[in-house]
């Protein structure tokens, strides 16, 4: 079956948990590379989890008369889908994984440094004890400058901090199920939750 004989199954209610289904996974590789930008910012899991809601809303508001391919007519609402989350979820800047260890070992370093010389190091020491370049050093300073640590404190006597602000309890899955896919469809949502492999969410 075509992408758009799949929708046009879904929108007529039949076997709607087993298409949608089908529809994300026949098309999950080019899904990837829709998002595949935003893979900096957030664990590709949530990503794609988002990008099915957005599957979601394009199969609602696909119209076969356009003469439009659904994935080429689907990018903009998975796209969509994934910068809306990215704004409303996003509670601290992520960043790769390679660059966050690369300022946890820059830290590490001149904190030693710290203590081992009573002042604060040069950058050529900080160089030589990481055993990297001294040109390398401004780019991961620039790189620090744009991560907000989840230690910062929010309030004047430090008993607040960013990571007591972020809900340890995500309830955005719930919520977003409950505005875009009509009640007929809740009860089987259980089943198709698991086709998107979803993951908890942590800050």
């Amino acid at each position: 079956m075509t992408n758009e004989q799949i929708v046009s199954e879904i929108r007529n209610g039949y076997s709607v948990t087993d298409y949608m289904q089908l529809l994300y996974e026949s098309n999950l590789p080019l899904i990837k590379k829709f998002i595949k930008p935003y893979a900096a910012y957030e664990p590709m899991e949530d990503l794609l989890q988002e990008s099915y809601f957005g599957l979601w809303e394009a199969v609602q508001h696909y119209e076969t008369s356009a003469n439009v391919r659904f994935m080429t007519y689907a990018e903009y609402w998975i796209r969509q889908s994934v910068q809306r989350y990215l704004e409303n979820c996003g509670s601290t800047v992520r960043i790769p994984s390679q660059t966050r260890q690369k300022i946890a070992r820059y830290k590490k370093n001149v904190q030693e440094l710290e203590q081992e010389l009573s002042r604060v190091p040069t950058d050529n020491e900080i160089a030589d004890k990481m055993r990297v370049s001294v040109r390398l050093l401004p780019e991961l300073k620039i790189q620090m400058q744009g991560v907000a640590s989840l230690d910062t404190p929010l309030a004047d006597d430090n008993s607040l901090t960013l990571s007591d602000t972020i809900q340890a309890d995500f309830s955005l899955e719930d919520e977003t199920i409950d505005k875009i896919m009509p009640n007929t469809l809740k009860a089987d949502y259980g089943a198709l939750w698991s086709v998107t492999q979803p993951t908890e969410r942590t800050a």
